[in-house]
C-alpha cells in the first residue's frame, strides 16, 4: 500500500461525495461480485448486508458451476440482479499467460459456443440481466461482436472504460475498485485505505472529466475472499454512500 492510501480515510470520501453535491451533480456507484456457483456462508452474509442497507447487487454466476440450490436462493432476493459469469472460468490460455476464459488461443466458434452455452443455462433463472461479466475481467475485442448477437446488451469488465458502446448496442459498464488482490498465491483484502483511495481517484476523476462521467464507479466484491476486515468495509461504505 502506498503513502498516500494508508492516510486516506473515511472523511475524505465524504468530502468527494459533498464536492459532486455542491457541484450540482450526483456520485453513482454500483456494486458488482464475482465467481457465484454455491450457496455458502459468504453468500448468505453478502445477501444480508445488501437487504439490511437496502442496495442492489450485481452478482456474477458462473452458469457450469452454479448449482440448483443458488438458483432457488436468489429467486426470493428482488435486489440481486445476475450477471453471466463466462462459463466455467475456466483458463484456456498458454501457461504463463495472463488468464482467460476468452483470449486468445480460442477459436469465434468455441467462444460463441460457450457463450451459448451459459446464457442458456440461467435462462430459467430470476432477474437476469443481458449483461456479460468476462472471467478475470478478460475479453478478446474480436469476441465483443458476438454478444449483442446473442442478446446481450452490457458487458462489464474493470477499469475505467475507453468507449460507452465498444461495439453498437453493447453498453460497458465497468468495476473500478477491486477490494481482493492477488498475492504470492494467496487473495486478501486491500485494505481499507487503498480502497477508498481508489474510490476516491476514480470519482474524482469522473467529476473533473478526466474519465468519462457518466459510468458508475464500480465496487468489486469476491464473497469467496473475504475476511472480516473485507466484511466491515462494505458494511461500512454502504452506510456512508446510502
Amino acid at each position: 500500500m502506498n503513502e498516500e492510501a494508508s492516510r486516506t480515510n473515511w472523511h475524505d470520501l465524504v468530502v468527494e461525495l459533498d464536492a459532486w453535491q455542491a457541484e450540482g451533480g450526483i456520485a453513482t456507484l454500483w456494486w458488482r461480485d464475482d465467481d457465484a456457483a454455491q450457496v455458502t456462508n459468504a453468500l448468505e452474509k453478502m445477501l444480508t448486508i445488501s437487504e439490511d442497507s437496502k442496495t442492489p447487487l450485481a452478482l456474477a454466476v458462473i452458469p457450469a458451476a452454479a448449482g440448483v440450490d443458488l438458483k432457488r436462493r436468489l429467486a426470493g432476493h428482488a435486489q440481486t440482479h445476475i450477471l453471466q459469469h463466462g462459463l466455467a472460468h475456466k483458463n484456456h490460455q498458454p501457461v504463463g499467460g495472463k488468464k482467460s476464459e476468452f483470449g486468445d488461443s480460442r477459436h469465434l466458434h468455441q467462444v460463441q459456443s460457450d457463450l451459448s452455452e451459459g446464457r442458456d443455462v440461467l435462462s430459467a433463472w430470476h432477474n437476469v440481466l443481458p449483461v456479460f461479466v468476462p472471467p478475470w475481467n478478460r475479453m478478446e475485442n474480436r469476441f465483443l461482436d458476438l454478444l449483442p448477437k446473442l442478446g446481450f446488451t452490457g458487458v462489464s469488465c474493470f477499469k475505467a472504460r475507453r468507449s460507452r458502446l465498444p461495439v453498437p448496442g453493447l453498453l460497458a459498464v465497468n468495476s473500478h475498485v477491486d477490494l481482493i488482490q492477488s498475492r504470492d498465491g494467496n487473495r486478501r483484502f486491500i485494505g481499507t485505505g487503498a480502497a477508498l483511495q481508489a474510490t476516491i481517484d476514480h470519482l474524482s476523476s469522473r467529476r473533473r472529466g478526466r474519465v468519462d462521467r457518466d459510468e458508475p464507479t464500480g465496487i468489486l466484491t469476491h464473497h469467496l475472499d473475504h475476511d472480516d476486515g473485507a466484511w466491515r468495509f462494505v458494511e461500512r461504505f454502504l452506510a456512508v454512500i446510502t
